[in-house]
């Protein structure tokens, strides 16, 4: 009867003596925040619809460098007969040329958001191009 007992405690108090492990680190899937990524319309890529365009002032960016900002923007499209064409800017902001651009895509066309982005101490920052889809 002793025995069971201490079997019993065994069992169910082991789980609550310290034993001085360390607890398992468990390495994240990236790294929080990472290098400075561009976001429209709260995304970093996909489908933009009318509604969500026009509530859209600017490209905003997303990542752990605290000081990161767009220097140059471009909004690039391919035109019918297969060139591109861009709009630019000096900071985020969407231009109305860029806001027109944009709207008179037809459904379904691509279009792709390109900045470039420094940070408080003058130090470029490679930031992927991100791509859209315009739905009208």
């Amino acid at each position: 009867m002793f025995t069971q007992a201490l079997f019993a405690l065994a069992l169910i108090g082991a789980p609550m003596v310290p034993t001085g492990a360390i607890p398992m680190h468990v390495e994240p899937i990236a790294l929080p925040g990472g290098p400075p990524a561009v976001r429209l319309a709260d995304r970093p890529n996909g489908d933009i619809g009318k509604v969500e365009w026009m509530a859209t002032e600017r490209v905003e960016l997303y990542g752990c460098v605290p000081d990161a900002r767009i220097t140059a923007m471009r909004i690039c499209i391919r035109d019918c007969n297969g060139k591109d064409a861009a709009v630019h800017n000096t900071n985020g902001s969407i231009t109305k040329a860029m806001r027109t651009m944009v709207l008179s895509l037809p459904p379904g066309t691509p279009f792709t958001v390109k900045v470039t982005v420094r940070d408080g101490t003058g130090k470029a920052w490679a930031v992927p191009e991100a791509t859209y889809v315009w739905k009208g």
